[in-house]
């Protein structure tokens, strides 16, 4: 740029000395004609540094499809709209304003550029619609505005900032029900364990709607007579089995990104309903920085889940079966585990007997690839036949909308 404006005002000086030359030595008023010509585009040009675009602001609004920025979901659009105020005088024939997208995690960037006619007051609005945005932070930069004289020949620059961050979550789908969750309240997990889900204490915990079949003893008589609809007691649970969700971070088991997203997803939309159906979770990912939520039996939140869900990425070395080996250590017995891979290697096998062996029980949700191979296809009919035999729960999922089917369950 430097070395072109350089160029530009060089090339200015020449023909400045030339026609100054040319009116002195020819004389006439031909010469001198283009001489005031000369001066008098020389003075314009010179002028336009002091066109106010250096010193312009303005304010930026964001919208989405569903209206809130703070509950984005991977997939979705988010409409723009830039008002600016360019201080000064000068006519400004055009503005171009550039914008710039960066996702923080990854380092991948949308530029969009735009134009507009400044009105008699110096303001200008421009609108535009990001590309859908994948899972992660983001934040827009400062806003570049520049313009040019009508020659095409100088162009002037400003800028302004105003920071706007965004946080795009897991794409998810809304469940309302899950076979596991069925077979917990029937304290039917497995043969050799007994379920705690459904024993309650004789602590009041709060009253509910009256549910065809409940006993006299547990209708709320006091919240029946004041609202005239029938009212059940509800009591606190002694204790709930927990369910541990094992996300694979394992780059080399995932063919492509898509494929991990899916797993994301997965594990999101599962983390939801638990949360919903007030299950006690943890959670387990291991990667370049593993994480470890819950281990010890401490409180996990659904918020600080997700936020780690934002920004994971498959970026583990560490295989399967070893992670299972730390689960085992870090979380107690009789837990349930529910591994989101897309690994169907033989020492996951020996890793998942080896969670038996401490008392928790495994689950299986494999992430599949739409274009496997047929030897893959056989693997996986393997692999479901042998956690069958062993009587794990095991189930396949190849796009997000399959998962409530995969589960046993239906969409709500």
């Amino acid at each position: 740029m430097i070395r072109t404006l350089s160029r530009t005002w060089w090339l200015g000086c020449i023909l400045y000395v030339t026609a100054a030359c040319y009116v002195l030595f020819q004389g006439g008023k031909t010469s001198l004609m283009l001489f005031a010509i000369l001066n008098v585009l020389g003075i314009y040009l010179m002028l336009g540094r002091w066109s106010g675009i250096g010193g312009v602001n303005g304010t930026r609004t964001i919208e989405t499809q569903g209206g809130n920025t703070a509950f984005m979901m991977a997939g979705m659009r988010i409409s723009v709209k830039l008002k600016m105020q360019i201080p000064g005088f000068w006519p400004l024939p055009y503005v171009i304003v550039r914008e710039k997208l960066v996702r923080r995690s990854g380092g991948e960037s949308q530029l969009y550029e735009m134009s507009f006619v400044p009105d008699y007051r110096r303001r200008g609005e421009v609108n535009f619609e990001t590309a859908p945005l994948r899972r992660g932070q983001y934040e827009f930069q400062a806003t570049d505005c520049s313009t040019r004289d009508i020659f095409g020949l100088f162009e002037h620059k400003g800028s302004f900032s105003q920071p706007h961050y965004l946080q795009v979550l897991p794409r998810t789908v809304e469940l309302r029900d899950w076979k596991l969750f069925r077979r917990a309240q029937r304290g039917v997990f497995h043969q050799t364990y007994t379920s705690h889900y459904a024993r309650e204490t004789t602590q009041i915990d709060g009253v509910r709607e009256y549910i065809h079949g409940d006993r006299l003893s547990r209708i709320h008589w006091n919240a029946t007579a004041k609202t005239g609809q029938w009212k059940s007691k509800e009591f606190e649970r002694e204790a709930l089995p927990r369910i541990v969700f094992v996300l694979d971070r394992n780059k080399d088991n995932y063919r492509g990104a898509e494929q991990f997203e899916l797993a994301v997803s997965v594990v999101a939309s599962l983390i939801e309903l638990s949360v919903q159906k007030h299950m006690p979770i943890g959670f387990a990912s291991a990667g370049q920085i593993s994480m470890w939520y819950g281990a010890g039996q401490t409180f996990v939140s659904r918020e600080e889940v997700l936020k780690h869900l934002i920004d994971v990425e498959a970026d583990g070395e560490i295989a399967l079966s070893d992670v299972l080996a730390q689960v085992a250590e870090k979380y107690e017995p009789g837990v349930h585990i529910v591994m989101v891979t897309a690994s169907i290697q033989e020492d996951t096998a020996a890793a998942i007997t080896a969670l038996e062996s401490r008392r928790m029980l495994p689950s299986v949700i494999h992430i599949a690839d739409m274009h496997a191979h047929p030897e893959d296809a056989a693997k996986l009919r393997h692999w479901q036949w042998m956690c069958q035999s062993k009587q794990w729960e095991f189930c396949s999922v190849a796009q997000l909308e399959q998962l409530p089917k995969s589960l046993g369950v239906s969409n709500a």
